[in-house]
Formats: C-alpha cells, sequence, structure tokens
C-alpha cells in the first residue's frame, strides 16, 4: 500500500512539473518567434546568396531577442488577455506563472539577445533589434487598448527581423531586394491579424472590460472583415508574384512552386473564409502561414542550392 501512495506521489509530482514547464514555455510564443527567427535567417541568406553559420546565429539571437519580447508582452497584457476567450487561459492570466519570474526571464532574454546582436553581428544589427522591441513592446502593446493606429506599429516588427538578417550581412538597407521582401512579409501579416480578429471573442465575464478598447469588429461586420482578408491575402499574393519576376529565386523548380504558393494562397483562403464551417478559420490560418513559410523556405533553399 505504501508503494502505491509513494508511485501515486511520484506521477503527481512529474505531472506538476510538466505542467509548471509548460506554464513557462506558453510564455514565449514559440509559435510565433520561431517565425521571426526565421525570418531573420531568411534576409540573412538572401543578402549573402548562400546559407552559413552566421545565417543561424542571427536568426538563433533574434530568436532569443523574439522570445524576451513575448515574455514582456505577456506582463504588459496580463490583464487585457483576461478579456478574450482566445487569451484568458494563458499562465499570467490564470496566475499560473509569478510575475516577477516572468519578468526576470524576460529581462535576461532581451539582454541576451540584443548584447548578442551587438557581439557578433555589429551596432546596425542592435540598433534594428533594438527598434523592433520598441515597435513591439513601446508602441504596439500599449497603443493596441487605445487606438487601431496599432497595426501600423505591430506590422513594422514584423518586418524587422528580415532587416536585422539583411544587415548583418553588410548590404545596404536601401536594396530594393530587401525591401521587397519586407513588403511580402508585411502585406502577409494583415491577413494573419484579421484572420486572429475573426477567431477571437470576449469572455462573458470580460464583456465590460472588453468594450473599453478599440476594435475592428467595431467598425467592420464580419463580412467586411473577411473581405479586407481577401484584398490582403491578394496583395501579399501579388508581391510574391513580383519578387519572383524579379529572379530572385533562380533555381527553376523552386521559383514555379513559390508561383504556384503565390497563385493559390488566395483562392484557398477565400474559399475556407467566405465558407461558415467550424474549422474553416482555423484552416484559412493555418494555410496562410504555411504559405509564408514556403515562401521563406524556398528562398533559403535556393540559395543553398546554388
Amino acid at each position: 500500500m505504501s508503494g502505491n501512495k509513494t508511485d501515486l506521489v511520484v506521477q503527481a509530482g512529474g505531472s506538476g512539473s510538466v505542467q509548471a514547464i509548460t506554464h513557462y514555455l506558453e510564455l514565449f510564443k514559440l509559435h510565433l518567434c520561431l517565425y521571426i527567427g526565421l525570418s531573420a535567417v531568411f534576409g540573412h541568406v538572401m543578402a549573402c546568396q548562400s546559407f552559413s553559420f552566421e545565417s543561424l546565429l542571427v536568426g538563433i539571437l533574434v530568436l532569443v531577442l523574439a522570445c524576451g519580447s513575448a515574455v514582456l508582452n505577456n506582463i504588459q497584457d496580463r490583464v487585457y488577455d483576461g478579456f478574450f476567450f482566445r487569451t484568458r487561459h494563458r499562465s499570467l492570466p490564470q496566475k499560473k506563472v509569478p510575475v516577477f519570474h516572468a519578468a526576470v526571464i524576460a529581462i535576461v532574454m532581451i539582454w541576451c539577445g540584443l548584447f548578442g546582436l551587438l557581439l557578433f553581428t555589429g551596432l546596425f544589427c542592435f540598433f534594428w533589434g533594438g527598434m523592433a522591441l520598441i515597435a513591439y513592446n513601446g508602441l504596439y502593446t500599449p497603443l493596441k487598448k487605445q487606438s487601431l493606429l496599432a497595426i501600423v506599429p505591430g506590422t513594422l516588427c514584423g518586418m524587422l527581423p528580415l532587416l536585422i538578417g539583411w544587415a548583418a550581412a553588410g548590404k545596404p538597407l536601401s536594396d530594393p531586394h530587401i525591401l521587397m521582401i519586407m513588403v511580402v512579409m508585411g502585406l502577409w501579416q494583415i491577413p494573419h491579424f484579421f484572420i486572429i480578429l475573426l477567431k477571437t471573442k470576449p469572455s462573458p465575464s470580460g464583456m465590460a472590460g472588453y468594450n473599453r478598447f478599440p476594435c475592428f469588429t467595431k467598425i467592420f461586420s464580419p463580412n467586411e472583415i473577411k473581405l479586407q482578408i481577401l484584398i490582403w491575402t491578394s496583395l501579399y499574393s501579388l508581391a510574391i508574384l513580383l519578387f519572383l519576376l524579379n529572379g530572385s529565386i533562380k533555381n527553376p523548380l523552386l521559383s514555379n512552386l513559390s508561383g504556384l504558393n503565390a497563385v493559390m494562397i488566395p483562392f484557398l483562403v477565400s474559399i475556407m473564409v467566405i465558407k461558415s464551417g467550424k474549422w474553416n478559420l482555423p484552416f484559412a490560418f493555418v494555410s496562410i502561414n504555411l504559405s509564408v513559410l514556403f515562401f521563406m523556405g524556398a528562398g533559403i533553399f535556393d540559395n543553398c542550392l546554388l
């Protein structure tokens, strides 16, 4: 009997430890930060026309900085997140992680990311890393509770990791190639954001607080937001095609597949968004994210094959 009790205690302790680790890992928003790190790798590879250890290092440093910024964002939004179904179960609104612990993690990771960029890639990358941090945590996060214009710094901070990777290679920032890539990534973020918006609903207990915050759903009807998704997805598709017409991806197979990706994604998203169904919006969300992942992957592999 005592042995069985001991086993149960050990199992409960192990389960509790796994849950605690999960709560801490949730703070990092890895599903988003991995995209950010990959975009820095993409920017560096496109600048150098090859993949190297430096490309990987830049991606890791940007990933660390992005994770620190995400933890800080969780701290800033811990009350705000409680008003929405999608975010109310996060670690800090549920008080599963002490705010002090989250603050220490944020400070350490932001410092490591910025100092690493300064040490290994130079002052320009450090500067743009700092600008990304300011855009996300200093502008977007507080501004989204006050104005719909928060979408502007929100989009900008998603474009800057590409610039960090490009600057790490020592290439001029006025080069049309990097500007075109940044336009593609900026346009992708807008339908990505609007799909999340359609999925986001206020929790019943948070309705009063929710009504205090600006939101596009108070200006546009669901059908109008769906139209916005289709418009911005089409512009994103067009930007990829212009990028390909510039000859930026040289491998014929990868170039053709990228073109197919650009042509198909507006049709795929439009079908999923317009038709009503429980899984349509999640599928549209996954589709547009896989589309940009393929876009970056094609650019990276194209230069690996040269």
